[in-house]
Parts: structure tokens; sequence; C-alpha cells
């Protein structure tokens, strides 16, 4: 089973989903459902989680799943999770400190440094 997970900026902040069954804030993402791509299957379930679109930049295959580095776009459907920007990672996590403390910086600079901090279109 693939997994893949977004890390989407805006406005120099990264939004999480804060998911009730694992009681705490992770980057939106999930299953790799067949016949999509990792790329497909990140906007879908970034959609689904958190409401927003997103553009994708990078791709990075962390061994056990995929992350995206992406920016956050505008608000497109009802998310079936409560969503907000960070400008550092919160005290509760679903998921690994330590993976997320690698990510997010690679998610910034995959961004580019040029484009004003990760500057995007949305407002959440």
């Amino acid at each position: 089973m693939r997994t893949v997970y977004t890390v989407a900026f805006s406005d120099g902040k990264f939004l999480m989903v804060f998911n009730k069954k694992r009681g705490g804030w992770e980057m939106p993402g999930g299953k790799v459902e067949a016949g999509e791509t990792i790329g497909e299957a990140a906007e879908r379930e970034f959609a689904e989680e958190a409401g927003y679109s997103v553009e994708i930049v990078k791709v990075r295959d962390l061994g056990n799943c995929h992350v995206c580095a992406a920016f956050l776009r505008e608000k497109i459907c009802s998310p079936e999770m409560e969503g907000r920007l960070f400008d550092s990672l919160p005290e509760e996590l679903s998921f690994d400190r330590e993976e997320y403390e690698d990510v997010v910086p690679w998610a910034m600079e995959s961004l580019g440094k040029d484009r004003d901090a990760c500057s995007g279109s949305s407002r959440v």
C-alpha cells in the first residue's frame, strides 16, 4: 500500500489538519488509490481532508511513503477535518515529530527561496 501526504505553504505558514481519531495534528494525506499517480492522490487527499486545492512543486520518496511540497491555493470544498496554518510544529502530533522536522524545511526550500517565503493566494 502506497501513501502520500502534502506540506502546503501560504504566506510562510504550512497547513495541518486535526485528526480526532489519532488525537493530533498531521499533514493531509492518505492512500494512493489504484490508477492514481502520487500527485493525483496528494491533491485528492488534501482536498478531502483540508478542503483546499494545492499546487504540487516537488515529490520526495521517504521509503515508507511519499511527501509533496506544495503551495496552498483556494478553498474548493468542505473539509473532513479542522485545518490550521502553523509557522512551527504544534505539540500534539499524530505522527513522528522527527519526520516532520525533516520534511517541513525540505518542502519550504523546494518551493523556492525566491518565492517570498512560500507565499500563496489562499486564506485559511
